[in-house]
């Protein structure tokens, strides 16, 4: 894109230079000369390429830097759903990992968040706006192009069938007459031909003084420069500049051409000469004369003939230090716009800019945070000696990135991009997005959704995903020593500030309006409970308490509620085992209240909906008995999971697809299902890998889709087997996420192990 824009700011320059030149110097160059002109900007419109010339200012210069043109990309034909469809699988081309990460079926097209970061635009081709304007371009270069050749194939037909062959002996072109040609010209790139008018047959002063004009059109190549005139033209075809120069630099050629020809009839032919072109002043026809054709025409309209006249009958004489003049501001015009410059983008290196490493460097705690979508959490950050020491290590580890990524597209990554902060001695933090390109692990800044431009700061030379995991691994081992703390010190505090009362007084004058979307949590949720917790943030936001300590996970930060404010901004609210307090991070600052009625509400935005168990079949109810059996065996028999005693509750359970099996006339049922463990002490729980609690209290070992398929018959299981997808295993999640030959009814038989 830079390119084009540098072509078509060079070649405007180029072309009023040449202007102010025939303006400037008028009649005091001769008409070849001035016909010459024109070569330097043909030249220049069939070259895109600038010639680098150090320590000179040139008119490459003048470009500006399509930035906002490349940085932003547009769907094509795109698909938009809410995070909400995309966790029910109710997205066809989208699904999320177990990191809670949004990514394509099958690998197909991608997927990129929308403006306000709530929703997924999914589309097969993303294009850039300079990508679409270069397609447009190319696409009015090729149209004009094909118009350009079908005019003169159609004029070079219509010679053809129209013209007589016209014995001249003294002419080394072939000349034809043509019937019903408007005017005598030259046509023909390879094997150019005169075709006259059949009032020229006969031996005339007249036929003579055309011969002699299009034999001057024949030595001055204008046969060529003709046809590489609409080639310059089909691909500027949006300068309208190149328009005018084609049009001016077509006069100029017969204004040359006449005095080549008076030269060779001699000058006392010039008053004669002049007279023929008035009688060849001729109704004007598309062919041959338009700025389409690459024949030469001696007739025009009669503006174009009253110029040529007046300088036949002024004959004006050239000037050599007119010609020296135009000479050397033709050059100097030339190197202004042909050149360009030698500077080239300077690498981000770690011996320039050091601020991200000395930040490291001197950080008193780093936080890592997972992607905005997973459900894994690490409220703490990592501040103990040790464990800051590790992470400082890693992250110094990174490099300068390439300067060729200065230009990439950081959208996608973005949108499953984990974050982290670094505190700083003077308590402010500098936070970057942690994300993957091209399989290597890179930092970006600024930390913030939509923002205009991302530039990379540093990159990992270990492969993707390892430094993240060290990360997160570390801010694990926090989490656990943190959670050694009892629980029973909750009650100690730090004092209510002025800034905190601030920050209060901003959720007691929130309007609903103001909030653009409510989301978070595993369950989809109706509008009136989202306005209900709008409402009473406002009503209790009044009762603002000391900040308590230790701010352990299991105690404040079980269940999250996010409130979209505008595109780059979200507020948090969470609620945990301590009851009625509800903790609000606004911007940096994290606040609490004794908000009773909004703690209820947090808990039910996370609390199982009443319809999630729809299948009331006595077998497979007692089927599930068994399989929730089996799951509490499994998580015991789990070294990361806490110790269970109680059984396993069933929070979900409804028919996904049903098929009949027409080797025995029973039926094959797929089932989606998901449980929970009622735990006395989840202080004690290791939150790794999607482990959760529900707002029943009950803990969730991981977040993957459960399912039970089953082979029923006369109202009896007769064979079951469980599994677990990253997708719900109905007809259409089914078939937008996989690319298996197999039929889910057919996928669901294999499973069970049934033949036919």
């Amino acid at each position: 894109m830079n390119t084009l824009l540098q072509w078509f700011v060079t070649s405007s320059v180029l072309i009023l230079a040449v202007l102010a030149l025939r303006r400037l110097l008028g009649g005091r160059i001769s008409p070849r000369v001035k016909y010459a002109l024109w070569a330097v900007v043909l030249l220049r419109l069939l070259v895109p390429f600038q010639i680098p010339m150090p320590n000179l200012p040139t008119a490459a210069d003048l470009t500006p830097e399509p930035t906002s043109l490349t940085q932003t990309t547009i769907p094509i034909l795109p698909s938009s759903y809410s995070m909400e469809e995309v966790e029910a699988g109710q997205a066809p081309n989208l699904y999320l990992n177990d990191q809670g990460q949004v990514h394509t079926a099958n690998s197909t097209g991608t997927v990129k968040p929308s403006a306000d970061g709530q929703r997924a635009v999914f589309s097969l081709v993303w294009l850039s706006p300079a990508q679409l304007l270069l397609g447009l371009w190319g696409a009015g270069a090729v149209l004009l192009a094909v118009v350009l050749l079908g005019s003169n194939l159609r004029f070079y037909a219509k010679l053809r069938r129209r013209r007589a062959p016209l014995d001249l002996d003294d002419c080394p072109l072939p000349v034809y007459t043509v019937e019903s040609l408007p005017s005598p010209c030259l046509f023909g790139l390879f094997r150019p031909c005169i075709y006259l008018t059949p009032q020229l047959t006969l031996d005339s002063p007249t036929r003579a003084h055309v011969l002699a004009h299009e034999l001057t059109h024949y030595r001055q190549k204008d046969h060529i420069w003709s046809a590489l005139r609409c080639l310059a033209l089909a691909l500027h075809w949006y300068n309208p500049l190149v328009w005018l120069a084609v049009y001016l630099s077509k006069r100029d050629g017969e204004l040359s051409c006449d005095a080549g020809a008076v030269k060779a009839l001699g000058d006392e032919e010039r008053i004669p000469y002049g007279r023929t072109l008035v009688s060849l002043v001729a109704q004007r026809s598309l062919y041959p004369g338009d700025l389409l054709s690459c024949s030469t025409s001696m007739s025009e309209g009669k503006g174009g003939i009253q110029e040529r006249i007046a300088q036949l009958v002024k004959h004006p004489k050239a000037k050599k230090t007119a010609l020296a003049a135009a000479v050397v501001l033709l050059a100097l015009a030339a190197v202004f716009t042909f050149g360009g410059s030698q500077n080239q983008p300077e690498d981000v290196s770690q011996d320039g800019d050091t601020s991200y490493w000395d930040q490291v460097q001197s950080a008193q705690s780093i936080q890592y945070s997972p992607p905005l979508y997973s459900s894994a959490a690490f409220p703490d950050a990592i501040a103990d000696a040790d464990l800051l020491e590790e992470a400082k290590t890693l992250l110094s580890q990174a490099k300068a990135p390439d300067s060729s990524m200065l230009d990439a597209d950081w959208t996608e990554p973005i949108f499953s991009a984990a974050t982290i902060s670094l505190v700083n001695p003077d308590n402010s933090m500098s936070r970057y997005y942690l994300c993957t390109l091209d399989g290597r692990d890179y930092l970006v800044t600024p930390a913030q959704l939509n923002a205009e431009k991302y530039t990379p700061v540093a990159v990992f030379s270990q492969d993707a995903g390892v430094v993240e995991s060290a990360l997160a691994a570390l801010a694990q081992q926090q989490s656990e020593r943190n959670a050694a703390v009892s629980s029973e010190d909750a009650s100690s505090s730090t004092p209510v500030t002025a800034h905190m009362v601030d920050q209060a007084q901003r959720l007691q004058n929130l309007e609903p309006d103001q909030i653009q979307s409510v989301y978070g949590g595993p369950y989809q949720k109706d509008s009136d409970l989202a306005n209900s917790i709008l409402t009473t943030l406002k009503e209790e936001a009044n009762n603002l308490i000391p900040t308590p300590e230790p701010q352990l996970y299991d105690l404040y930060s079980l269940w999250e509620v996010y409130l979209q404010v505008d595109e780059e901004n979200f507020w948090e609210l969470s609620a945990g085992t301590v009851p009625s307090i509800v903790a609000v991070r606004i911007d940096q600052d994290t606040i609490y209240f004794q908000a009773p009625k909004l703690y209820d509400l947090i808990r039910q935005w996370w609390t199982p909906p009443e319809n999630a168990i729809t299948v009331t079949t006595p077998a497979v109810l007692q089927t599930m008995d068994q399989v929730l059996s089996e799951e509490k065996v499994t998580l015991q028999n789990s070294s990361d999971d806490p110790t269970v005693d109680s059984p396993a509750q069933l929070t979900a359970l409804q028919r996904l697809a049903t098929f009949d099996n027409q080797t025995d006339g029973s039926t094959v049922n797929i089932y989606g299902y998901d449980f929970g463990f009622a735990l006395d002490n989840l202080s004690n729980i290791s939150w790794t890998g999607d482990a959760w609690v529900d707002g029943q209290m009950l803990y969730h070992p991981d977040s993957t889709y459960h399912h039970l398929i089953t082979v029923e018959q006369n109202g009896k299981v007769a064979q079951y087997v469980t599994t677990t997808t990253d997708f719900p295993l109905d007809p259409e999640s089914y078939a937008s996420h996989t690319q298996s030959q197999l039929s889910l009814g057919e996928y669901a038989a294999l499973l069970l192990g049934l033949k036919g």
